[in-house]
């Protein structure tokens, strides 16, 4: 099994997370959220590790 770390193509342009020269999230790794309850100020993702570039 490859052990490398991978990123996961990621479209939320504005999130802080997100290197917007290639579009891939640079965390190691993330939590998604369980409902979409949560997701109100997450620009239409399921990502709790979201955070917004302000």
């Amino acid at each position: 099994m490859d052990d490398t770390n991978k990123s996961i193509k990621c479209d939320v342009e504005r999130c802080k997370h997100n290197d917007s020269s290639c579009g891939y999230c640079t965390l190691n790794e993330i939590k998604i959220s369980s409902s979409c309850a949560k997701c109100k100020n997450k620009e239409e993702t399921i990502c709790d590790s979201f955070k917004d570039k302000k």
